[in-house]
């Protein structure tokens, strides 16, 4: 059985959406591969790639368990929370994400990475105490994600065009059930390709 880890934050953990564990991304793709793979969903809301963020991903038990879970393909989305103002610094946010890509490049398992650059922040309309920049992401948390994954050589999916406005999102920030499914298919897509 071929094991499959998810990992990020509140959009992969599946904030706002009714019956998370039957429609996240993850368990959606979870239903789509079927029983020859296990998919397991370590996202954490509110985390961030930095170490020094208000909520480092490093130091939440879902880190720890997706490394000794030793997968054997990991999906890394993370950067959305980096674009809080607090927790920008493009030069850090480079070096912690890399060091996280490296943890699981490292895992006896040998996996499979493969980057996700995130879907677009919109202006939240109910959730504006978030603090995320949309600019950030655009000119920021997106080029450096795709930059690590050409310099390491990884592969990535670029999840910029998913969403061209809020529609399957109630805040601005986190899909839906239909935009979860969406998210899904996009990431499913880019996986496929030597699954």
């Amino acid at each position: 059985m071929k094991k499959i880890a998810c990992i990020g934050d509140s959009i992969t953990w599946g904030f706002t959406i009714i019956n998370r564990r039957k429609h996240s991304y993850p368990a959606l793709l979870q239903q789509r591969l079927g029983p020859d793979y296990e998919v397991r969903n370590f996202g954490y809301n509110d985390a961030s790639a930095r170490f020094d963020a208000d909520t480092p991903y490093v130091k939440k038990a879902a880190y720890k368990k997706s490394l000794d879970w030793n997968p054997d393909v990991v999906l890394l989305m993370l950067g959305t929370n980096d674009t809080k103002k607090r927790n920008w610094d493009p030069e850090i946010f480079r070096r912690d994400y890399r060091k996280i890509v490296e943890s699981y490049l490292e895992l006896p398992s040998k996996p499979r990475v493969i980057l996700i650059a995130p879907i677009q922040v919109f202006q939240p309309l109910q959730l504006p105490i978030l603090g995320l920049y949309s600019d950030t992401m655009e000119n920021g948390v997106r080029p450096a994600i795709r930059e690590i994954a050409s310099d390491m050589g990884l592969e990535l999916i670029d999840l910029k065009d998913l969403f061209t406005d809020s529609s399957y999102m109630k805040d601005g920030v986190h899909p839906q059930r239909e935009g979860a499914r969406m998210l899904e298919e996009a990431i499913f897509t880019g996986l496929k390709a030597n699954i």
